[in-house]
């Protein structure tokens, strides 16, 4: 059968890609290529996505207005989100919740590991590992297939420049570990992660601990044991997981007959290493530049544009704030102290409830750039 779109890749960023493509009539297909797929991930999502996309209540295992900031010589600062709150999500339960409501809205979901796309007359020929799918075609493609796109290397995308290893750990809860199931830990430390930083997610029924670096550049698998360590969890995980995570978007993203989304953009901010909420954008912008696309012939680079426009400050400001800190356990203590600062808190924590810079007045302005200079200065 031959689509109007084929999405590839069934996560967040391809199943509300599809919803949409299917709701506005185009005849769409859903590649997933493991349905039982666990996508290692904190699952954090902020309010504002949860409002925009109608999350269910029971998705949301966790919702957390608190959180504390450890630096490398132990200080703890305590950080209180009083205007909303972070939802923990469970990865394998939410990408399934997506894929149903794209099912829903009259997209075709199949199983099947991409192996091959070819250019055929208009569009595109799909075949799957094995034939598990028979070959589709499709007039349109969206790559939603992650960190590393096979959407991406078969259509000659610019490459991914910066990626992250990951890994994270999950302990189900007992006397010891059921002291972190209410609040988010932060760990910035070199011990922990000598680039990026360490995470404490607690879920529903067990904690999620994790730690990312760059790619070939550590040992991923020291850095969390040590993290573990320095927690004080004698615990055996019940379950391990690992994989690279984009840390800058490709130089383009769109070509003429088709674009990518999500991971496979390269759309996970830098420092904080969120990638759900842009996935969902990305997802949902793609989805309505491709029907315009489709229905007006507007150019796909107009996706691009939207995105970029919209996100662009949030991801220069993200990479020099790691460019700035993340360098060595000297600077990451003055990180750390900088986010004692009321205001610091107030700003960052409004803007990340609704991805949108939010302003302040002259003095506070100042007043923290005085701080970023003292401890820039303090910490080199």
């Amino acid at each position: 059968m031959r689509y109007d779109v084929a999405v590839i890749g069934g996560g967040p960023s391809g199943a509300v890609a599809a919803a949409i493509l299917a709701k506005a009539g185009l005849s769409t297909v859903l590649i997933e290529r493991n349905f039982d797929n666990v996508k290692p991930c904190g699952g954090a999502i902020p309010l504002g996505l949860i409002e925009e996309f109608k999350i269910p209540a029971e998705l949301v295992e966790k919702k957390l207005s608190r959180m504390k900031a450890r630096s490398p010589k132990g200080r703890v600062i305590d950080m209180n989100m009083p205007n909303g709150y972070v939802g923990m999500v469970r990865r394998e339960k939410f990408d399934r919740y997506l894929r149903v409501e794209a099912e829903r809205a009259g997209a075709v979901v199949v199983e099947g590991l991409v192996k091959s796309i070819s250019h055929s007359g208009e569009g595109f020929v799909i075949n799957t590992l094995n034939d598990k799918v028979p070959p589709l075609r499709a007039s349109r493609i969206i790559g939603a297939d992650g960190a590393n796109s096979k959407t991406a290397d078969e259509l000659h995308f610019p490459p991914n420049e910066l990626k992250v290893i990951a890994m994270q750990q999950r302990f189900k809860y007992t006397p010891s570990i059921q002291k972190f199931s209410d609040i988010v830990e932060i760990w910035f430390d070199g011990e922990v992660s000598p680039d990026f930083y360490g995470w404490i997610f607690p879920k529903a029924d067990h904690l999620a601990i994790g730690t990312g670096t760059e790619d070939h550049k550590h040992n991923i698998k020291a850095l969390q044991k040590r993290f573990v360590e320095k927690i004080g969890i004698t615990d055996t995980p019940y379950l391990d997981e690992a994989a690279k995570i984009p840390m800058k978007p490709r130089k383009s993203f769109t070509q003429e007959k088709a674009i990518l989304v999500g991971d496979a953009a390269g759309l996970v901010t830098p420092a904080n290493g969120e990638g759900i909420f842009f996935a969902m954008r990305s997802g949902k912008l793609g989805a309505l530049a491709m029907i315009e696309h489709l229905k007006h012939g507007t150019p796909l680079k107009n996706y691009e544009k939207e995105f970029r426009k919209l996100y662009a400050p949030i991801f220069f400001g993200l990479e020099v704030l790691q460019a700035a800190y993340y360098r060595n356990d000297r600077l990451r203590e003055s990180f750390v102290a900088i986010c004692a600062d009321d205001d610091v808190q107030r700003i960052t924590f409004d803007s990340y409830l609704y991805k949108k810079m939010i302003p302040a007045s002259w003095p506070v302005q100042m007043k923290i750039f005085s701080k970023n200079v003292y401890h820039l200065i303090k910490g080199s």
